[in-house]
């Protein structure tokens, strides 16, 4: 028993490896199947007309080929193209992916099915049409100040475009990439591009010159209760009264000015000194912190002078 593993070992050997080659080359040339997702790209010869909607759509196909060709082939080593020919104008469209419209990389790999049988598309007339600019921005300014959208700038204001015609009626404005506004206190000018749209391709400048305004917040608060205070030199016989002799007083500031202000600050007074006996109606004054102001129109006080014992 021991003399046949040893006679002639150099033939076994060499037997051995042989066959192992043989069995790694029958299990290497084993015919299987995966399926894998493909795009596929549609390419129009007709210049002015356009698939609307994604260009690119996907298929599921079904391959053969031995197994150490399909063992590591990955999806994005294969692609489809299609070429449309026979459409002359915009309308439905209907094709079957043909086998040889599919890029592999290697003639052993076979194209057994897929799905799925008939794609579906819609095909538009291509035009070029003027859109309107709309700013996007991105984050907020400074706690007490914000964006006066109202008064931003943009130059220029509208661009050309070229895209289906179906979609201009759904897209009447194009956007301009996000500005950045984050903590701005200040008014500022910014050159930015126009944002991307699916579709559509800019015939005229990308680049847009915007002026951004940031102003102050003016907010409002109310005080009520403010006593009113009379101010001169009244003689010294005489009475004087004031109603009411509180009022109610809505104040306007930026916020952070105004968030600030207290009672005390706030100064609500009538002026006596030019007035002779009798009973006037007199415009209240007030004297305010900076950047505080009185919203409307002063309240009317009723301000009575008259000799003491009458």
């Amino acid at each position: 028993m021991i003399q046949f593993f040893t006679r002639n070992w150099p033939a076994k050997i060499v037997s051995l490896v042989l066959a192992v080659g043989l069995w790694y080359y029958a299990v290497g040339e084993e015919k299987v199947e995966v399926t894998r997702t493909i795009p596929v790209e549609l390419k129009l010869e007709q210049e002015k007309l356009s698939v609307v909607g994604k260009p690119t759509r996907v298929v599921l196909v079904t391959l053969q080929a031995p197994r150490s060709l399909l063992a590591n082939l990955a999806s994005e080593e294969l692609k489809a193209e299609h070429h449309i020919k026979t459409v002359e104008g915009p309308g439905d469209y209907s094709f079957r992916l043909e086998p040889r419209e599919i890029r592999l990389p290697s003639e052993q790999i076979r194209v057994v099915k897929i799905e799925p049988e008939v794609i579906q598309v819609k095909i538009d007339e291509m035009i070029v049409q003027k859109l309107a600019i709309e700013p996007t921005f991105l984050g907020e300014p400074a706690f007490g100040y914000q964006l006066d959208s109202g008064k931003v700038q943009l130059d220029p204001s509208t661009v050309l475009v070229e895209g289906p015609k179906s979609q201009f009626e759904k897209t009447a404005k194009i956007k301009t990439q996000p500005i950045d506004v984050v903590g701005r206190v200040r008014s500022f000018r910014k050159t930015v591009r126009l944002a991307e749209e699916p579709g559509f391709r800019l015939v005229s400048e990308s680049l847009v010159d915007a002026y951004i305004p940031i102003q102050e917040v003016v907010a409002e608060k109310t005080f009520e209760n403010i006593p009113v205070k009379i101010l001169g030199k009244p003689s010294s016989l005489s009475h004087i009264s004031v109603e009411p002799a509180q009022v109610n007083l809505a104040l306007q500031g930026p916020s952070k000015d105004l968030e600030a202000v207290k009672d005390k600050n706030i100064l609500a007074y009538v002026e006596i000194s030019d007035l002779a006996e009798g009973t006037h109606d007199v415009p209240l004054q007030t004297l305010l912190p900076d950047s505080v102001f009185l919203k409307g129109n002063p309240p009317v006080v009723k301000l009575t002078i008259q000799k003491k014992g009458v």
